[in-house]
């Protein structure tokens, strides 16, 4: 019997209430194939040096065996001599000698690529990352500011928190890794006054007035700034999506995203008639291609509600 956890497999994990969950056997047994931890005398690697070689960029290749070479791409390299070429792509590769055991190798750069360069950036959280514009946190008009800014200082990247769409509602989902879906973004992050029509808005003075007072509180508050840029937006598209120009614009970016977009629009809209989770819609309504699902989004209301979601996903983009 194969210990799991001699091949680096944990049998289990434990949940986020802290309680030890058994994976199923089969589950373990199906990994330790794959890794071949399960032929019959077949040697853990540490045990058995000859099934591993590691290559260093950075250190005098080595010779190896003739042979074949399986990229980790799904290309092959002929060793002729056993010489590998100075190109030879980074990853986890197969050697298939001549004569001899398939063995692993892996090529390393050695270092961390760019490790003695003067290339830096900023690390930030975007919600957190907010100016005296904001409206309680910080937006896609912040990150615009902060990566001009530190451009002129010689920054070259900005790593972000996941920006992705959380589930629908009044009560956004404060955390950013517990996301709806990592297909689309989430409209907390938009900035009001850049979205197109915004300038013509009748109260957006003392909807921004509002949300900028909510910087002077230490604690972001996500559902006051989702009611206030919730309440613009739903005013923004009742008085611009009937133009031609936008009905247009939006119709382009939905054929052009397609039904990815169609289904997430569609799930936001019943959502918000029939809350969380979707496991508690009416059964008819529990999946994507049901007619049920499908005579919603034709509907009048239903469809309205499905190109307004469509609608904030385009001006994110």
């Amino acid at each position: 019997m194969v210990d799991p956890r001699a091949w680096a497999v944990e049998p289990g994990y434990h949940d986020t209430a802290g309680r030890w969950r058994e994976a199923p056997d089969a589950t373990v047994q199906a990994v330790l194939g794959a890794m071949g931890a399960l032929e019959p005398g077949r040697p853990h690697p540490d045990e058995d040096p000859s099934l591993l070689a590691t290559v260093r960029l950075d250190h005098p290749l080595p010779t190896l065996p003739s042979g074949v070479v399986h990229l980790e791409d799904g290309g092959e390299l002929r060793l002729a001599d056993g010489v590998l070429p100075p190109d030879v792509p980074l990853g986890y590769h197969r050697l298939a000698p001549d004569d001899g055991p398939e063995r692993r190798l892996i090529v390393s750069p050695g270092r961390c690529p760019d490790a003695h360069g003067s290339r830096w950036g900023w690390a930030a959280q975007l919600y957190a990352t907010r100016s005296r514009a904001s409206w309680g946190m910080g937006d896609l008009a912040d990150l615009r500011t902060l990566t001009e800014w530190g451009r002129r200082f010689g920054a070259e990247l900005t790593l972000l928190n996941p920006l992705h769409a959380g589930p629908p509602g009044p009560h956004p989902q404060p955390s950013p890794y517990f996301p709806s879906s990592r297909c689309f973004a989430n409209p907390l992050y938009l900035r009001i006054e850049d979205i197109p029509g915004a300038d013509r808005l009748d109260g957006l003075d003392r909807l921004a007035a509002a949300g900028r007072a909510l910087n002077a509180e230490r604690r972001i508050d996500r559902d006051r700034v989702w009611a206030l840029k919730s309440e613009a937006l739903e005013r923004l598209f009742a008085e611009t999506s009937g133009s031609p120009e936008v009905a247009a614009g939006l119709d382009a970016y939905l054929a052009e995203r397609g039904e990815a977009l169609v289904g997430f629009a569609t799930f936001n809209a019943l959502a918000e008639r029939h809350g969380l989770p979707w496991q508690a819609w009416p059964a008819e309504l529990r999946h994507p291609d049901a007619p049920a699902v499908r005579a919603f989004a034709a509907g009048d209301e239903g469809r309205r509600r499905v190109r307004y979601h469509a609608w904030l996903q385009w001006q994110l983009d």
